[in-house]
C-alpha cells in the first residue's frame, strides 16, 4: 500500500485492511469532519449511503466514531446509490455526502467517496487537504452519533422520477435489468416501472448476494443472455454503486458509454439543448464516437480519464453532456452535473423511443475501430516530455495515423505502469504502431521497463 489514501476515485482497499482498518477509517472520519467544518460550515449536515457489501456497516460505524470525535453527527441513508448521496447535496439539504462503496470492485473490497455541495467529487487540491488531515489525525473516535434516515431511498426515487418524467413514458418497453446485486436493487426497478416499463430482473437483483459477482457492468454475459431469452426490447446493467450504466440492444449486443453519448447528443442537439454543440468525453473514448459526432456537426472535447475531470471540463465549457466509455454519463440535474446510471439509462431509452428506432440501430451508428491497449511496467515514473527520443517516436506514430486514428500515452494513476493506447481504422496498422511504441518505451525511457499483459483498467 502506498502512503496516499486517495486513488483515482476516492479511497479503496480490501475491507478491514490497509487504508480501511478500523483505526484508519476513524482517522478518515476525523479528517472529513474537520474538512467540512473548515470549508463548509461549523455544524455541517452529513449524509452517508452505502452499497450492500457486508463490510459497509462496520465502516460506517468507524467513520461515524471518527466524525463524532470532531463534533459532527452523520445521517445514515442505508443502502443508497452514490448518485442518490450526491443528490442529497444538491436538493436534499445535506452539506456533504459520503458513499461507502468500492463501485465495480469485487465483494471483498470497499471504499469511501466524499461528495461536496452540488454533488461535486473532491478535486486534487481537496484530496491533498484531506490527506494532510488524515496523516495528522489519531486513530481514535468517540461514541457514534448516527441518525437513521429511513426516508432516504423514497425521497431520491421520487426526485428521480420527476427528473426523468419530462422525457416521456416507457410504456410497452420490456427491459431486463441487472443491478449487480448492488445499491440500485432498491431504486432502478421502482424508477423504471413508474414510467410504465415492464421490468425483468433475473440477474443481479439480490441485495444480499455477492456484489459484482458474475453480474453488473463488469460481467455482462448473463444479462445479455437474459435479454435474448426474454425477447426484450433491451436491457440496462449498473455497477455496484449505480453511477455507471451499460445498455443492451434487442439482439443482446452491448452499448457502452460511446454509443450512449452519441444517442443522447443527437437527441439533445435536435431539441436545441446541446450548448456549443459539444460533448465532453475522455481520451479513452473510441475514435468512432468522434467521427460519428463530427458527421452531425458536433464536437468531441476530450478530458483526462475520470468522471470528475469530465465534470470539470463540462462546467468550464458550459457543456450539457459528458461521460466515459465505461458507462459514466453526466447530465444536468437541479443546476448540478450528476453521474446517475439509472437517470442516464432512462434518458437513452427515451431518446431512442423519440427517434422510433431500436437500440441496435443506435449502436450501429457509432463505429468501433480497432483499439489496442498495452501496459509497460516502469521502474520509475520518467517524465515523458523529458525524452526527446520517445517524443519523436510518438509524433511519428501520430503522423502515420492522422485522420484515421489516434494515440494516447499516459501513466496509470494507481500503478507504476505506462499505458499505451492506439486505435484506428486499420487493425494491422494499429497493432504495428502499438508494438513500435512499446519498444520505444522500453528502449528510451527506463532500461528495466517490461511489458505487462493483459492491460489493467
Amino acid at each position: 500500500m502506498s502512503d496516499a489514501f486517495f486513488g483515482t476515485d476516492g479511497i479503496r482497499d480490501v475491507a478491514g485492511e490497509g487504508r480501511l482498518t478500523p483505526g484508519n477509517v476513524r482517522r478518515i472520519g476525523r479528517a472529513v469532519a474537520a474538512f467540512a467544518k473548515a470549508r463548509l460550515r461549523p455544524s455541517p449536515r452529513v449524509i452517508v449511503g452505502r452499497d450492500p457489501r457486508p463490510s459497509g456497516p462496520a465502516i460506517l460505524a468507524a467513520l461515524a466514531e471518527g466524525m463524532a470525535a470532531e463534533g459532527v453527527a452523520v445521517e445514515d441513508g442505508g443502502v443508497l446509490p452514490t448518485p442518490a448521496v450526491a443528490w442529497f447535496t444538491v436538493e436534499g439539504g445535506a452539506d456533504l455526502g459520503i458513499a461507502i462503496t468500492a463501485s465495480h470492485n469485487p465483494p471483498e473490497d470497499n471504499g469511501i467517496k466524499v461528495l461536496l455541495p452540488g454533488g461535486l467529487k473532491t478535486s486534487p487540491a481537496d484530496e491533498a487537504d484531506l490527506e494532510a488531515r488524515i496523516a495528522a489525525a489519531p486513530p481514535t473516535g468517540a461514541p457514534a452519533q448516527v441518525r437513521a434516515r429511513p426516508d432516504a431511498v423514497d425521497r431520491y426515487v421520487a426526485a428521480a422520477v420527476v427528473r426523468v418524467s419530462a422525457g416521456g413514458p416507457l410504456k410497452g418497453l420490456r427491459l431486463v435489468v441487472d443491478c449487480a446485486n448492488g445499491a440500485t436493487t432498491r431504486t432502478a426497478t421502482r424508477i423504471l416501472t413508474a414510467l410504465g416499463a415492464d421490468v425483468k430482473t433475473p440477474v443481479g437483483s439480490d441485495p444480499d448476494g455477492a456484489i459484482n459477482d458474475g453480474c453488473g457492468t463488469q460481467h455482462p454475459d448473463a444479462w445479455r443472455a437474459a435479454v435474448r431469452a426474454a425477447a426484450a426490447h433491451g436491457g440496462l446493467a449498473f455497477d455496484g454503486d449505480g453511477d455507471r450504466v451499460l445498455l443492451c440492444d434487442e439482439t443482446g449486443e452491448v452499448l457502452d458509454g460511446d454509443p450512449v453519448l452519441h444517442l443522447l447528443a443527437t437527441d439533445l442537439d435536435a431539441a436545441g439543448a446541446l450548448p456549443g454543440r459539444r460533448v465532453v468525453a475522455t481520451v479513452m473514448s473510441n475514435f468512432g464516437l468522434e467521427e460519428a459526432l463530427a458527421a452531425r456537426g458536433i464536437a468531441l472535447d476530450r478530458a483526462p480519464v475520470g468522471d470528475r475531470h469530465v465534470a470539470a471540463r463540462m462546467r468550464a465549457t458550459g457543456a450539457a453532456l459528458g461521460g466515459e466509455q465505461s458507462g459514466h454519463v453526466l447530465l444536468a440535474w437541479g443546476g448540478a452535473l450528476l453521474g446517475d446510471g439509472v437517470v442516464a439509462g432512462v434518458a437513452a431509452l427515451q431518446a431512442a423511443r423519440r427517434r422510433r428506432v431500436p437500440l441496435s440501430r443506435c449502436r450501429a451508428e457509432v463505429a468501433r475501430y480497432p483499439q489496442v491497449l498495452r501496459n509497460v511496467r516502469m521502474a520509475e515514473r520518467v517524465p515523458l516530455e523529458g525524452s526527446a527520443g520517445f517524443q519523436a517516436a510518438l509524433r511519428a506514430e501520430e503522423r502515420g495515423l492522422a485522420g484515421t486514428g489516434r494515440v494516447v500515452v499516459r501513466y496509470s494513476g494507481t500503478e507504476p505502469l505506462l499505458r499505451i493506447m492506439v486505435e484506428g481504422k486499420d487493425a494491422a496498422a494499429v497493432e504495428a504502431a502499438t508494438g513500435r511504441l512499446e519498444r520505444a518505451a522500453r528502449d528510451l525511457l527506463v532500461p528495466t521497463a517490461r511489458p505487462v499483459s493483459p492491460p489493467a483498467s
